[in-house]
Parts: structure tokens; C-alpha cells; sequence
């Protein structure tokens, strides 16, 4: 049997194979999260149809850069639309997630049918104190950056350090809290490369300055952003390849600045998901990109 390739070695090689969230039958609205507790309670919670419409466009993009586009299989009442959190992948490893939250344990069933794709040997668990969503874990070459927040935690780093010896391992502790303003709920809401040798950055949403960030890239390369942009998600757009990225419509700023260094923004409409907390990384578990230089 061929099995389906896996190969994520950085967040901008080009994009071959991923699976995307679906925003049908979703049941109850979501308050676990900040922000989705703050649009419920205003009023301003997003409508199915809207998120239906946004992935949709998301889809055809990628369809568009000839990506293979996977999607869950449908669970009455429940929320698949974030996909990174349910695992991730690094190198050739698919890495199944300890999801912090009971409401959401049950969405890696939604994709059982790419999984049973996988070469068993290369699915990995993780023991159950360690807790790790895919939006805390960003791959960038030999590093690998992992969030320590609500919904990671120190044993789900420690788990991925033992688990890939040969790699840099870095912890990144985020700010947690009840104001929506200040809480980063995972570390892509807060920093994410991009580019060649950018990445989108908003220093507040860390504990403490990440020195590990300002060594891997020039302070000149660094695309910070306003707590009002890190509130509108401008750190999770998506990669579709060094040179070609995936984001809401209304960047304006920070479309200006990617366009800038010659990155082409394929732009979608976006806004609605994102007052669940997660955009269009969010929406995304990559299964394979070219190889990283």
C-alpha cells in the first residue's frame, strides 16, 4: 500500500497536501476562549453560513495553487472548523494532540480517514499529562517552537522535545488571561514566520521577550504588530509557499507590507471565523510541503 506522505519541515515551503476545517453542523456556540465568550455575549457571534462561506473561499484558493485539499468528515454538532489543533506534523511524523478541552477531543475522529492514509509508524501519541494543541507548534528548519499556554503545557513541551531529540525544541510561554485583549490563546496568534526570512510578531503576547526569535531573525525582518491587529488575528495567516501567502481581506497594512518584499497575498474573506479565535492557520493542518532548504 502507498501511504500518504508527510513532510513539514518549515511553515513557508510550498504547500502540497493539507486538510481543511468545515464549518457545518456545529452545534452549540463555543465560549471557551475569550474572544468567542466576548461575541456571544455582544451579540456578535459569527453565523454558520458566514463561516461556511469563508472556508469555502479559503478552499478554492488553495484548489486554485493546486493543493490537494482534505476535509473532515462531518459530526453532527460539533465545531471542526480548526483543524491545526487536532495534530500536527513534523518532519515525516504525524503527531496526534492532547486537546485541553473535553468539548473538542472528539474531532481527530473527523479525519480518521486520512489517518488510516498514514503509515501507522509514523502516527505519534503523546501521554496523557501532556497537553498540546497544534496551534503552540510552529516548525522552522531544525527549530521547533512550542507554545506554553491554556491550552499546552510544560509536560506536551517536554513530550515533543524527547520525542524529536534531533531538533531544537523551544519553549515559549504566553500570556494567559480572561481580557480578551491580552490572552494569546495559542503561540500562532502571536508570532508566525513568513516569507523566506520574515515573520509576523507581536512581542506583548509572550511572558518574556523570546530571545530565540530575535536570533533567528533580523530585527529588520520582523513584522510587529499593534494589540489591535494581534486582536484581528494579523499573526495567523497561512503559507502556501515562500512566496505566496493565504489572508483575510482586510490586512490592509500588513498586505502592504508582504507585497512589499515580493509575497503575494491571496486574498479571502476571513472576519467571522475569526471572532472564534482562529484564522486561517487555525483552519489548516498541513500534511506536506516541498522540502526546506
Amino acid at each position: 500500500m502507498a501511504y500518504l506522505p508527510l513532510q513539514i519541515t518549515s511553515e513557508t515551503a510550498s504547500l502540497k497536501r493539507v486538510i481543511l476545517g468545515i464549518g457545518t453542523d456545529q452545534g452549540a456556540p463555543y465560549d471557551i476562549n475569550p474572544v468567542a465568550k466576548m461575541h456571544k455575549k455582544q451579540g456578535t457571534y459569527p453565523k454558520e453560513t458566514d463561516i461556511i462561506r469563508e472556508i469555502a473561499a479559503a478552499k478554492a484558493v488553495l484548489e486554485q495553487a493546486g493543493v490537494q485539499v482534505y476535509q473532515p468528515k462531518n459530526i453532527p454538532h460539533l465545531k471542526q472548523i480548526f483543524t491545526r489543533d487536532i495534530g500536527f506534523v513534523i518532519d515525516d511524523y504525524f503527531v496526534v494532540a492532547n486537546m485541553k478541552e473535553k468539548v473538542r477531543q472528539t474531532e481527530i475522529n473527523g479525519i480518521e480517514e486520512v489517518l488510516q492514509q498514514i503509515d501507522p509508524s509514523k502516527i505519534l501519541e503523546l501521554p496523557d499529562e501532556a497537553s498540546i494543541e497544534g496551534g503552540d507548534v510552529l516548525v522552522h528548519h531544525q527549530h521547533v517552537f512550542v507554545g506554553i499556554s491554556k491550552r499546552t503545557n510544560q509536560a506536551g513541551y517536554e513530550a515533543i522535545k524527547a520525542l524529536f531529540p534531533h531538533k531544537k525544541v523551544h519553549a515559549m510561554p504566553l500570556v494567559v488571561s480572561n481580557d480578551p485583549d491580552k490572552n494569546i490563546l495559542h503561540l500562532d496568534c502571536a508570532f508566525q514566520p513568513v516569507g523566506k526570512d520574515f515573520a509576523i510578531y507581536y512581542p506583548a503576547g509572550f511572558m518574556e521577550p523570546p530571545t530565540i526569535i530575535h536570533e533567528l531573525f533580523a530585527e529588520e525582518h520582523l513584522i510587529k504588530v499593534s494589540m489591535e491587529e494581534k486582536n484581528q488575528m494579523f499573526p495567523n495567516i497561512f503559507s502556501l509557499g515562500p512566496e505566496d501567502v493565504l489572508i483575510e481581506e482586510n490586512f490592509t497594512r500588513l498586505i502592504k507590507i508582504l507585497e512589499a518584499h515580493d509575497i503575494r497575498c491571496h486574498k479571502v474573506p476571513y472576519s467571522e471565523t475569526s471572532k472564534l479565535s482562529g484564522l486561517l492557520r487555525c483552519s489548516t493542518l498541513p500534511l506536506e510541503r516541498e522540502k526546506a532548504q
